[in-house]
């Protein structure tokens, strides 16, 4: 992969959000409304040629919108070239790749954390995805090609374009945290070993939490995880 020279959308955004870089590590981002101008965006330091990827995140909502989005990585080639939303109606998640779309029947509750993760394989073509600790089964979904070019990440948003075209039905809120994006596709220990919330579990190579810069925008805020909502058990050990 080639790195940068330099972050175009990220310029253009300074005037509208505020930029930091940070070790995240316990703390949350705070989605408190409905409203399209509240996002996070996340920004790598390098450009996308990967072959395969896994998305690991927690969330807690009320789940207030029409189809949530949790996360959204939108190309030039591929306004949604990987997002994951759930979808109030079938009440499944629901996975891009490539702007091609699969669901998945895993459990969604109310007022509660919940660790997901996602993964795809340009080679076979199979994703899965993984909700407190159960798996589904795999599916085929979007073109074998690879993940390329220089990403917009969004959370909490769903781009309907390369950076923006957000919908309010489509709008966050709640907590996200510990937000990782592996260049490969994980084992099922090394998924299980980040759901029960280990200190060892393998952090993202192309999206750290424990070392994010991000852009903040809106009503959207970071504070301590703590101070939100109570610790489950596996967070305690």
């Amino acid at each position: 992969m080639k790195i940068l020279s330099s972050y175009v959308f990220f310029v253009v955004l300074c005037g509208l959000a505020l930029s930091h870089r940070k070790c995240l590590r316990e703390k949350v981002i705070t989605f408190p409304q409905l409203a399209t101008n509240t996002w996070v965006k996340l920004h790598p330091n390098e450009s996308m040629d990967m072959s395969a990827a896994t998305v690991c995140l927690q969330f807690y909502s009320e789940q207030m919108s029409l189809d949530p989005c949790l996360f959204s990585l939108a190309t030039p080639s591929y306004p949604q070239d990987f997002s994951l939303r759930w979808l109030s109606f079938s009440k499944q998640y629901e996975m891009t790749i490539h702007s091609f779309k699969v669901q998945f029947g895993l459990v969604f509750k109310n007022n509660q954390w919940i660790s997901m993760c996602a993964t795809w394989d340009a080679n076979s073509g199979l994703a899965q995805m993984f909700v407190n600790k159960v798996a589904s089964f795999k599916k085929e979904v979007g073109p074998k090609v690879s993940f390329k070019g220089d990403p917009v990440i969004t959370l909490g948003q769903f781009q309907t374009q390369y950076d923006g075209g957000f919908d309010q039905h489509n709008a966050f809120t709640g907590f996200i945290a510990d937000v990782h994006v592996h260049e490969q596709v994980l084992t099922i220990r090394q998924i299980k070993t980040y759901m029960e919330a280990k200190t060892r579990y393998k952090l993202g190579n192309y999206i750290n939490w424990h070392n994010l810069m991000y852009s903040i925008a809106g009503s959207a805020q970071v504070e301590e995880k703590h101070q939100v909502t109570f610790y489950s058990k596996e967070e305690q050990q």
